[in-house]
């Protein structure tokens, strides 16, 4: 029977009011304390200056507008040169003290061909990175965040500058803002396998695992894992591919890769190819950060094509706000320490996109020769941030443990009384999943987690400065100590998340009367993902009919492997991976449903091969 987990004494004095975010409000602060300049092209000037005088009215942040060949007559006798713009920036960033809340951007696109007459050289280009124009000591780490609009045209800037100030001014609310993906490479690498140990470097699901263990438990995270989906004879994953596409539409506001990539593509198995499938891209109103732990997405220095994160820019009807990826070769190593130190700056202490990237450049302790690869096509003062946020869900009563068909009543105490709606997410517990592989001769295996799916939800109307619900556990769904709750709050111009973790949820199988019987029926299977075999284990409270068959995602049935009458008690039966004519099926998800006269529980799982 389930417990009704009722207190209703006001357990909310225990919620501090206090409890809200204000380091994004504390980083606007600081920038303004910072010295900012844009640099741009005579054709540019007038559009860098309304850019610059936004930034004033909007945040009281001044940014200087300097016209770059001003910058050669005054340093180098008119002859365009990066060092001229280096040795101008020295003297203008006068005050190391406030080098990283300061800012430099640079409105135009530039190649290593810059005596080639083209639209693309608008703003020069160093050899290396445009870090190089930010070293403003004698050591060789860059000083002052710095970024760059790569506009080879007036039309184009006017996109790009247009689509910063609607982010900003008006963004699209939604639980978009709340959520992160990551798209990550499997182990194939020219029909070999790679990624054999995680110090190799080279074990790009690890990585993520490592990535998503220090994110906010606040920010809902889902994960295109390249293991999970099924290889074509062509080596392509278009299922992989398809599921990118449609995920970036819905909104994200971080897309992260990790892999193999070049200025075109997202990995040999084709994730994401920007040739082809921009086009497919219909997200203009939930417009990503986009980064990627690879080589050379971020080559946007090249007379003979527009780069992958260039193009994402200056798309008209979707793309990115901002991309961070890299101008050249990269090490897996230190691109993943750099990430995870960027992640946290921006994403748990709401710093601004420069600030973030290169305090991570700074004090990762990955190769600064490899940081310094990573470019910001977008602009370093742009607050790329979740919704601010505070703990403050409670349920009523306190429990530490929830049950299926528990009956739970929720309370959340807000800020403040700015606040329309609440769209609130119960969501099942992460679950622990393992993976290997052996190809060649070679075994490849990897642990990671997946992130709950939600199990209740519900837009709440909210009056005053608290909202209310209550709903009960849902049998059968994924049981564990790592379950939570997240709430999106919003209205027509603001939005907050408050969140709830960690959560237990157990299924509560014993009868108090009998503890050696079960007191509802239930099931799960081991391991999940599996390959070729998985157990699925289920408990009987009570002698009866009980059938468990195996469907595919068309809702065939694949294979009956029980249709019997039991007695009460706990069961196990083995699944081989085979159909009913003894074919191995292929990697995919797949369900298995036990029924009995008075109730089904039907669940998925996943093949992996």
């Amino acid at each position: 029977m389930a417990k009704r987990l009722t207190i209703i004494g006001m357990i909310l004095m225990l919620i501090n009011l206090n409890a809200i975010n204000s380091k994004k409000q504390e980083n606007i602060e600081r920038a303004r304390t910072g010295q900012h300049i844009i640099i741009a092209p005579e054709e540019f000037l007038t559009q860098a200056n309304l850019f610059a005088d936004f930034y004033w009215d909007e945040f009281q942040i001044e940014r200087v507008v300097v016209d770059q060949q001003d910058i050669f007559d005054q340093m180098n006798g008119g002859v365009a040169d990066p060092d001229a713009i280096r040795e101008y920036l020295i003297e203008f960033f006068d005050d190391p003290t406030v080098w990283l809340d300061s800012s430099v951007l640079l409105m135009g696109s530039g190649t290593e061909d810059w005596n080639v007459p083209n639209d693309k050289n608008r703003i020069i280009v160093t050899e290396y990175s445009d870090d190089e124009f930010v070293l403003l000591d004698t050591d060789y780490y860059p000083d002052v965040p710095i970024g760059r609009f790569p506009a080879q045209n007036e039309d184009q800037l006017n996109l790009i500058i247009n689509r910063n100030i609607q982010y900003i001014t008006n963004p699209t609310t939604g639980w978009w803002r709340n959520k992160m993906l990551m798209v990550v490479d499997d182990e194939h690498k020219g029909n070999q396998l790679e990624g054999l140990t995680y110090n190799s470097g080279l074990n790009h699901t690890a990585r993520s695992q490592d990535t998503a263990e220090v994110l906010s438990d606040a920010v809902w995270l889902d994960r295109v894992l390249g293991i999970e989906y099924e290889m074509y004879p062509n080596g392509n994953k278009p299922e992989a591919a398809q599921d990118v596409i449609d995920k970036v539409n819905e909104g994200r506001l971080i897309w992260h890769y990790i892999g193999h990539g070049n200025e075109d593509v997202l990995g040999d198995e084709e994730y994401f190819r920007a040739s082809t499938q921009l086009q497919l891209l219909q997200n203009a109103d939930k417009l990503p950060l986009f980064t990627a732990a690879s080589v050379d997405v971020g080559d946007f220095s090249s007379l003979e094509y527009d780069c992958m994160a260039e193009q994402f820019l200056t798309y008209e009807f979707g793309g990115a706000i901002a991309t961070i990826a890299p101008r050249g070769s990269t090490d897996g190593h230190s691109n993943h320490l750099l990430f995870l130190a960027f992640f946290q700056n921006m994403i748990n202490d709401y710093n601004y996109l420069g600030a973030a990237l290169l305090d991570a450049k700074l004090n990762c302790s990955a190769s600064i020769g490899n940081s310094k690869l990573y470019n910001i096509l977008g602009d370093p003062l742009l607050f790329v941030n979740p919704p601010d946020r505070d703990e403050n869900i409670s349920i009523v009563g306190n429990p530490t443990t929830l049950y299926y068909e528990d009956d739970v009543e929720i309370f959340g105490q807000l800020p403040n009384a700015n606040y329309t709606f609440s769209d609130f997410k119960a969501f099942e517990s992460e679950y622990d999943c393992y993976y290997t592989n052996t190809l060649n001769g070679a075994t490849y295996e990897v642990d990671y987690t997946k992130f709950g799916e939600p199990y209740f939800e519900e837009e709440i109307a909210i009056s005053g400065d608290y909202y209310e619900t209550s709903f009960s556990v849902t049998p059968g769904i994924q049981t564990g100590e790592q379950a939570r709750m997240i709430s999106y709050i919003h209205s027509v111009e603001d939005d907050y998340v408050q969140y709830l973790y960690p959560i237990t949820i157990m299924e509560e199988t014993q009868s108090p009367d009998d503890p050696m019987l079960p007191n509802e029926l239930s099931a799960s299977n081991y391991p999940n993902p599996f390959n070729p075999s998985t157990t699925i284990s289920f408990a009987l409270p009570e002698d009866t009919n009980v059938s468990l068959s195996i469907y595919n995602l068309k809702g065939q049935l694949l294979k009956q492997l029980l249709a019997e009458s039991k007695i009460a008690g706990m069961y196990s039966v083995m699944w081989d991976g085979k159909d009913s004519k003894n074919t191995q099926v292929s990697s995919g998800v797949y369900f298995y449903q036990l029924e009995t006269p008075s109730k089904t529980i039907t669940k998925r799982m996943l093949m992996l091969k």
